[in-house]
This record gives C-alpha cells, structure tokens and sequence, in this order.
C-alpha cells in the first residue's frame, strides 16, 4: 500500500490552503477565548472554543484557496497584473464574502441564546476583525510577492542578519535575442514582452519550489536549497516545464509581440555565503564562485549552441526524469576560471514531454 504523501511533498497551492487553515483554526480558536472573557464568562464553554475554531478553519481556509487560484490560475492572470491598490481592494471585497460565509455557519452549528432568531446571527465586530486580520495577512502575503517567496519572512526572523554558509542550486535563464527584439519592438513593448516572458518562467519554477532572486534585465535568476533543488530533480523540471509553458503560449506571443520567444539556462550547485546587504534598501544578497560559474554556465550556451547547459558537480548528485538525456560538452575553461569544469548539454527525448513524466 502506497503511503500517504508527505506534507512538503504536496504541491504548493495545498500546502497554502493548509497552512492556512491550520493558522485560522488556531486565531479563531484564541479570539473566542478572548471575546468569552472580555464577557466575563467562557460564552457556553467548549462549543464556543469549536466554534471559534470552525469559524477561523473555514474563513482562513477560503483565504488560501483564494489565494492559491489567483496565484496559480491563467483566468486569474488580470488580478496577479493589476495595480496593487486594485489587487489588494478586489481581493478584499472576495475575502468579505468568504468571512460572512464563515460566520454564518458557525453561528448556525453552535449559536449563543442572544443569536437565536436574530436577523444577523453574528456580531459585526466579528467582522471588523476578521476583515482587518484578512487585509493585514493580504498585504503583507503581496509584500513577500513583491521581495521574492521567503524574503520578507527571513528579514524578520533575522535569517540572514549574519551571513551564512549555505548549500544551493543555482539557476541562470536569459532569453534569446532579446537585444535586437528590443531595438525591433521598442522599448514599452518590450517591457510587457519581458514581463509575460518572466512570469511564464516563474510559474514552473515556483511550482518547483524554486526561488526568484533577481531580474536583470532580461536575465532570470532562481535558487533553489540544495535539497529542494535535487529532490526529483526539480531544477531540471522547472527549466524544462518553463519550455513547454513557452512552446504553449507560443500563439499568443505572435499574435501580441509578432515572435516566439525562447531562452538559455545554465543549471550548477555548490556553497554561496547568504546575508542581508543595504541600509535604506536591503535585500538579500548570494556570493560565491558558485553563482559566478552558473552565470558563466550560461554563457557558455552561446559557443556551444545548447540550450541548457549543467555542471557535473548538480547532475552527478541528482537521477534525471526519464524524459531528459544529457550529452557531455568536456571539460571546459569558462570565461575569468583558473580551472577546468565538466558540462553536459540537458535535451529532452524525441517525442516526450514534461507533462508525460
């Protein structure tokens, strides 16, 4: 019998969900508490524990669902693209509706003598707080989007505040021609082409469990823990996941921006020194000959004409997905190395696709 799938092996949109209702449950569960006290007495006891905790369950639960389709979803794309102040408001509006919904059943499965009958079986002040709760944990979810995935939570832990030593797989995509695209589109043009190029990159890479570091230009770079990188292989996925996402919006490109677009990626591991860096803006910042090699990888793209190039040092520590073959280049002297480094072309096999994996 095949055993249940652990919690980090879940995809992410229910991880989300999860971890949401699990967070909701728990607030809900303390604001009843609080509210019986602030009464005087613990409302009609245990039921009003459960039905704080239903109540928060199914509220906080909606949120992550919420939160996970807009984040996910291709009929969501003009939400994710809109200004924040209008992303923020629309999604409250949805949230208010998700809140009553929640408070209503759980005013009719455990309801207080004052309720009964009443023609809102719920305190408006219950309301208030949910709303502003949901808005609060909103805004600073669409915060950590706009850092990166973990980087507002690694500021306020203090993470990184002294650098450390880490372990991390190291992804590097820079899309093709993109300088005479820009000549040939114009600059504002090109800027949307770059915008839909990046966020079809970031979805798979996301659903990889990658993180986006830094834009440049029109060069993607995404990291990975080393361990999260090599289990199944999911910084090879993600690159080979980000063609297929290309290959099928392909008609939509042409139809928009009048070309295909593709890229090139350079794929390696190994130890970076990770801490924050900056005073009036900070981020947090990766150094080390590691991310120096994976750049240089990725150029190297250009001399041999592959599209996806990827050290020795990542493969030998990874099984590749049936679907993807590698065809060793050598070792190679990379441009400013004072040693050779062994790479192999990344190529799918004729006929199959990620999908089929």
């Amino acid at each position: 019998m095949r055993a249940m799938p652990l919690f980090h092996q879940l995809p992410g949109r229910f991880r989300l969900t999860l971890w949401f209702t699990a967070i909701g449950a728990v607030i809900g569960a303390a604001y009843a508490h609080f509210i019986s006290v602030q009464n005087g007495a613990l409302l009609f006891g245990f039921a009003g524990v459960v039905r704080g905790t239903l109540t928060g369950a199914v509220i906080a639960g909606g949120v992550g669902t919420i939160e996970s389709l807009i984040a996910t979803q291709a009929w969501t794309a003009p939400l994710r693209d809109a200004p924040l102040a209008v992303h923020l408001t629309i999604k409250t509006v949805i949230l208010l509706a998700v809140i009553l919904f929640g408070l209503v059943l759980g005013a009719w499965l455990f309801p207080t003598p004052r309720e009964v009958g009443a023609w809102l079986p719920f305190q408006w002040v219950d309301v208030a707080f949910a709303l502003v709760a949901s808005f609060v944990f909103n805004f600073l979810i669409e915060v950590n989007r706009m850092l990166g995935r973990n980087v507002l939570l690694n500021f306020i832990t203090g993470r990184y505040h002294r650098p450390k030593l880490e372990e991390r797989v190291f992804l590097f995509i820079d899309m093709v021609g993109s300088t005479g695209t820009a000549e040939r589109l114009g600059d504002r043009v090109f800027l949307r082409l770059l915008n839909r190029f990046v966020a079809d990159l970031t979805v798979p890479i996301m659903a990889a469990r990658g993180e986006i570091h830094r834009y440049v230009g029109d060069e993607l770079i995404a990291t990975w823990t080393l361990t999260d990188g090599l289990v199944e292989a999911r910084c090879v996925r993600a690159c080979f996941a980000a063609l297929d996402r290309l290959a099928s919006g392909a008609p939509a490109y042409q139809r928009e921006f009048g070309l295909v677009v593709t890229f090139r990626a350079g794929l390696h591991c190994g130890p970076v020194v990770i801490g924050e860096m900056g005073t009036v803006k900070k981020e947090i910042v990766f150094l080390g000959d590691t991310v120096n090699t994976t750049a240089r990888i990725q150029n190297f793209c250009r001399e041999t004409g592959d599209q996806i190039l990827a050290s020795a040092v990542l493969l030998d520590r990874l099984a590749l997905p049936p679907y993807i073959v590698k065809r060793p280049i050598g070792d190679r002297r990379l441009r400013g190395k004072e040693s050779d480094i062994a790479l192999f072309a990344l190529e799918r096999v004729i006929g199959a696709r990620a999908a089929a994996d």
